[in-house]
């Protein structure tokens, strides 16, 4: 007898997470590298690298973000680029699958991820999965959360920031709204204002993601932020707290601004409920902080509330795999 392999994936632009059926989960960077010639090929001994191994030889590949700005890039290569990531984490994942056993999946993507996207998934998914719902991200972190009452979720990604209205029921269009300011929006702010304040330093983008996960905070006070950074190869300290949390700042402070626009714009007899209802996930709730500025930023509407969720990096891919598991033949998409 065939068995079924439930699958929740969070396929995000810096990291992908998935959570199975059978209690795997798995985290992954989503990406792959190409060899640039023949020693590379020669030296990697494969036609590409996934991930983590993708990264540690980037310079002898090429390297493809297929989720760079959030959603899939409309290429050839970015498409094919998605293919292997999803056939990548899903086989790792459901390693003891038999040939006659069926996989179905659930994957997160940004609530305002067009047709054309979604279509590009589909595609993607086929070969090696059976049954396919794509669903909001945040909408997926209420259901791993099990909040469906009146609260608004706030998936600060690396690509996106996704807002979800929740009120009891499935979310309409306009109880949704996708920022394009997130995790790779506060890097760019970062390299900036460093090169601005110390315009000898060498830095890379991982180098900047190091220092904004280790260190990224937005409270009032903070430890002093010295990070090492090299100069023409030679490593010095540098203080960069106050530049962290300016540039920290430039990210919270529009999110705060769109979770006042939702609120301001729900039903009156529930707004206050909805202000005291914040939840904050993924990678950018991780801020040291966040919460409190977002609570700040309430305060002249009448004060609010704000937490961040326990499990920031799997909460999107549990979230899709109740959901895979729960959800009504009606909703899916055969591919």
């Amino acid at each position: 007898m065939a068995n079924i392999f439930y699958v929740g994936i969070d396929l995000g632009t810096s990291r992908s997470s998935i959570a199975t059926s059978t209690g795997k989960r798995i985290s992954a960077i989503t990406c792959v590298g190409y060899p640039k010639d023949v020693i590379s090929r020669k030296r990697v001994g494969k036609d590409y690298l996934f991930g983590e191994e993708a990264l540690e030889n980037r310079l002898s590949l090429n390297m493809v973000w297929p989720l760079a700005d959030g959603v899939i890039r409309e290429d050839e290569e970015s498409l094919e680029a998605t293919r292997l990531v999803l056939k990548h984490i899903i086989a790792e994942a459901i390693s003891e699958k038999q040939e006659s056993d069926k996989v179905y999946v659930a994957i997160g993507v940004p609530a305002q991820a067009n047709i054309n996207n979604k279509k590009a998934i589909i595609e993607a998914a086929k070969g090696f999965v059976d049954k396919l719902l794509i669903v909001s991200e945040a909408f997926t972190v209420a259901y791993s959360i099990d909040r469906f009452d009146e609260c608004l979720i706030v998936d600060i990604g690396a690509g996106t920031t996704d807002l979800c209205r929740m009120h009891g029921s499935i979310p309409e269009d306009d109880d949704q709204i996708t920022l394009n300011i997130a995790g790779n929006f506060l890097d760019r702010e970062l390299t900036k204002a460093i090169l601005e304040s110390f315009p000898d330093v060498q830095l890379s983008p991982q180098i900047i993601k190091r220092i904004k996960e280790k260190h990224g905070y937005v409270s009032d006070v903070s430890e002093p932020v010295k990070v090492t950074l090299n100069k023409r190869g030679i490593p010095a300290e540098y203080d960069i707290t106050e530049i962290l949390r300016e540039c920290c700042l430039k990210l919270t402070n529009p999110i705060s601004k769109a979770i006042q626009d939702m609120v301001g714009t729900f039903d009156p007899d529930f707004q206050e409920k909805l202000r005291n209802n914040v939840i904050l996930a993924g990678g950018g709730s991780r801020l040291k902080g966040i919460d409190l500025a977002v609570e700040k930023s309430l305060l002249e509407y009448g004060k609010g509330d704000a937490d961040c969720v326990n499990d920031a990096e799997y909460c999107g891919s549990v979230g899709a795999l109740k959901m895979c598991i729960e959800m009504p033949e009606e909703y899916w998409e055969k591919i």
